[in-house]
C-alpha cells in the first residue's frame, strides 16, 4: 500500500503528530442542566403545582383539601455512536508516523460532548411530553418568547441581539417567579457584537458591561451568565438564530449509559481497526415558564 492511496486527511511524513481542526472540544452545558439517570427506555419526573392556603372563617369546619396540581414529564434516551475504521496496513505505509488511534479516540470524545449540548439545545427548544402515558405533547408558547422584529417602542424591524430582547427576556423569567440564581443566556458569537454596537453611550455601564463580556472578562449582565455556542439552531434561509434564556431546573438530561469506547479488530473486513464510541441520552424541557426563545436576525 503506498502512500498515495491513503485518505487525504493523514498526515505527510514532515508533520511531528495529528492535529484536530477547529471545533467545539468540551460540553458547554452539561453543567448547566439537571441530570439523571435512566433505567428501561422512559422514565417519568412527578412534579407539584402551586397551591394557595385558603382562610378558615369558621369553627370545627369541615376539612377542604386543596387539590394541588400534579404533572409528569417524560425522558427517553436515545443512542448515539461513531466508528472509525483504520486499514490493516496502515502502521506499515506510515512508516515511523504515529498511527492515529488514540487521536481517533479523543475526536470521538469531543463530537460526544458536542452531541450532549445539541441534544440539551433540542430540548430547551423543542417539544416536551406530560400526562401519565408521555403522549401529550406541549411546545412552547408566545408568551415564552421574543421575537426577531421586538422592539420596546417604535416601529418594530427585525433586528440582531438588543439591550431591548434582554430586557425583554429577564422580564418574562422574573414576573414568573424563575429563582435568580443558575440563569443562563446561550448565543453564538454574532449577538455579543450586535449587543455591543446596540448599547450605544460609550459612558454607559450597560456599554462598559457588554465591553467586558465580549472581551470575556465576565460572564454575567442583567441576571444572566452567558455561554457561547456556534450549535444554536440558526434557519439559513431567513438567517434567524435562536438564542435561548433559562434556568438551570428547566431541563433534564437523563443518561441510560455513559459514553464508552471499544477498539477491536474486524476479521470481516482484512483485519480493520474498529474504534466505536457510543452512549444513549435523552433530555426534556422540565417547565415553559423557566425558557424563554430570543430570535435574532444576523444579518441586521
Amino acid at each position: 500500500m503506498s502512500l498515495e492511496s491513503l485518505p487525504d486527511h493523514y498526515q505527510t511524513q514532515f508533520a511531528s503528530n495529528w492535529e484536530h481542526l477547529l471545533q467545539q472540544k468540551e460540553s458547554r452545558l452539561e453543567g448547566k442542566c439537571r441530570r439523571a439517570t435512566v433505567k428501561g427506555k422512559e422514565r417519568q419526573f412527578s412534579q407539584l403545582g402551586k397551591s394557595r392556603m385558603r382562610m378558615i372563617t369558621t369553627r370545627n369546619g369541615k376539612t377542604i383539601a386543596s387539590n394541588t396540581t400534579m404533572a409528569k414529564r417524560w425522558v427517553r434516551p436515545i443512542g448515539y455512536d461513531e466508528v472509525t475504521h483504520i486499514d490493516e496496513f496502515d502502521g506499515i505505509a506510515l512508516g515511523e508516523l504515529p498511527e492515529p488511534d488514540s487521536e481517533h479516540v479523543m475526536n470521538h470524545a469531543m463530537a460526544a460532548k458536542r452531541t450532549m449540548d445539541e441534544v440539551i439545545i433540542a430540548a430547551l427548544e423543542g417539544t416536551a411530553y406530560i400526562g401519565n402515558t408521555g403522549t401529550d405533547a406541549v411546545d412552547l408558547g408566545a408568551a415564552q418568547k421574543v421575537e426577531v422584529a421586538y422592539v420596546k417602542s417604535g416601529g418594530a424591524a427585525n433586528s440582531g441581539l438588543t439591550l431591548d430582547k434582554l430586557i425583554r427576556a429577564k422580564y418574562l423569567q422574573d414576573v414568573a417567579e424563575v429563582p435568580d440564581e443558575d440563569r443562563y443566556f446561550l448565543h453564538s458569537a454574532k449577538q455579543l457584537s450586535d449587543l455591543l454596537e446596540n448599547v450605544i453611550e460609550v459612558k454607559s455601564s450597560d456599554y462598559a458591561n457588554v465591553k467586558a463580556l465580549n472581551e470575556g472578562t465576565v460572564t454575567r449582565f442583567l441576571g444572566f451568565e452567558f455561554c457561547r455556542l456556534e450549535l444554536l439552531t440558526l434557519v439559513a434561509a431567513t438567517s434567524v438564530r435562536t438564542c435561548i434564556a433559562y434556568h438551570k431546573a428547566g431541563v433534564l438530561l437523563g443518561e441510560s449509559k455513559d459514553r464508552s469506547v471499544k477498539m477491536s479488530i474486524r476479521d470481516d473486513m482484512n483485519e480493520t481497526v474498529q474504534i466505536r464510541t457510543k452512549m444513549m441520552l435523552g433530555a426534556t424541557r422540565m417547565e415553559e415558564e423557566r425558557v424563554t426563545l430570543i430570535f435574532c436576525d444576523e444579518t441586521a
